[in-house]
């Protein structure tokens, strides 16, 4: 055989190296990401609903009922003292609960308004409850009759 078409010994010991490196770095990676994934976990879960799928307490201490699904069976959640309540999405100051119920029993009438309930999933205690109801419709502003010529008089 010609010589020009082998590979030398050192060049493929070098590959084999690499290739054992990066075999071997890979599975680091792996096995570290698989510990921080293990340490992971779900500390906040939430649900977004319509009116008629939620029931607010009107008391600090007590039941939150939602129904998540038409079919679904109603699913009691605990509010108390600690949960966080807001008028509307983004403001960063807590309304309190009767601002919000008062809001909540507004709104009632607009099939838009959600309530975001945020609670944790292993104790079924709600954090926040935020309500996202679409401010009120204005209705609509009639034309002014136009103001008659100067000189004319307008008759009725």
């Amino acid at each position: 055989m010609n010589g020009a078409f082998r590979v030398p010994a050192t060049r493929s010991h070098g590959l084999a190296d690499r290739l054992t490196q990066l075999a071997l770095a890979t599975l680091l990676v792996l096995s570290s990401l698989q510990e921080a994934s293990a340490s992971l976990g779900v500390i906040e879960q939430a649900y977004e609903l319509n009116r008629s799928q939620v029931q607010l307490p009107t008391t600090p201490e007590g039941g939150l009922a939602v129904r998540p699904c038409p079919g679904c069976r109603p699913v009691i959640l605990r509010v108390n003292t600690a949960t966080s309540w807001f008028a509307s999405p983004g403001t960063r100051q807590p309304a309190g609960q009767a601002a919000v119920l008062a809001a909540f029993r507004v709104a009632a009438t607009n099939p838009n308004t959600l309530v975001y309930v945020y609670y944790e999933p292993r104790t079924l205690r709600v954090k926040r409850v935020v309500l996202d109801a679409p401010a009120p419709r204005r209705a609509p502003r009639r034309a002014a009759e136009p103001a008659p010529a100067r000189g004319q008089e307008t008759q009725r």
